[in-house]
This record gives C-alpha cells, structure tokens and sequence, in this order.
C-alpha cells in the first residue's frame, strides 16, 4: 500500500470503487481528475497554467483527503484528514510528490483485487492443503 506522510505521521493511501464514487462526487469525472490534481487545464493537458492555482490546490488536497480517510479506515484508525489538515500539512515543495503517490494508489487500486485480511493465530497446514486440493478440483 502505498503511504504518505503528513506532520510525523504515515497515512496509507487506498482507492476502491467507494473512493472512486466519492472522487468523481467531490473533484471531478475520472477523465479529468488527473489533470486537475496535475495542475494542468482539463481540456488541454499541455496547458499547466492552472499549476498551483487555488482549483489545483483544491482539487489535491481533496483527493489526499479521501485517499488518506480510506487507508486510515482500512488499517483500523480514525479517518480524521480534512482538506484543511491537508493543506496546513504541505509544504508547496511536497505537493507534487503527495499527489504523484495518490495517483499511484489510484493505479494500484485499477491493478489488483483487495487482498483479503489473514487470519490470525496458528494455522492448521492439513486443513490447508486439503482446501487447496478441493479448489484444484472443482
């Protein structure tokens, strides 16, 4: 899981299809939610004009937000980011590189299946086995 870390404090990013909803719901359509979060105008990404403007600001620390909230929730803790915290967080030298990992947890998301969680405790190896062989089977 890809993480990032705001005032001493690591946040692991996650993006499933709730996050995705809330993305598109708050920022903007998945087909301009990169440029935005970029900087860059939407209708023409070679345009990046739009680099630092408060749009910009917004629309990063929104997809921060909901990203870090997500992880946070996952791992057990408070999803407690608002995109106030975020921002007052940020350093404007940091800003591109907490963006380029929210949009690699977005690409992770697109990549794999969430791993389910693993058990714990001792782990009965026969009864493992005989799952696996029952799962080849069918």
């Amino acid at each position: 899981m890809i993480t990032i870390t705001l005032k001493g404090r690591e946040i692991p990013l996650l993006y499933t299809t709730l996050e995705m909803k809330q993305v598109q719901e708050e920022i903007a359509p998945l087909g301009r939610l990169f440029s935005l979060v970029l900087g860059r105008n939407p209708d023409d990404d070679k345009d990046r004009s739009l680099f630092a403007s408060p749009a910009h600001l917004e629309a990063a620390a929104k997809l921060i937000r909901i990203l870090g909230n997500a992880g946070l929730e996952e791992a057990g803790e408070a999803g407690d980011l608002t995109d106030k915290k975020v921002m007052r967080a940020i350093r404007p030298n940091d800003l591109a590189g907490m963006v380029n990992a929210c949009i690699e947890a977005v690409n992770e998301g697109w990549e794999s299946e969430i791993p389910p969680k693993e058990e714990e405790g001792p782990v009965d190896v026969t009864l493992e086995e005989m799952k696996k062989k029952k799962e080849k089977e069918s």
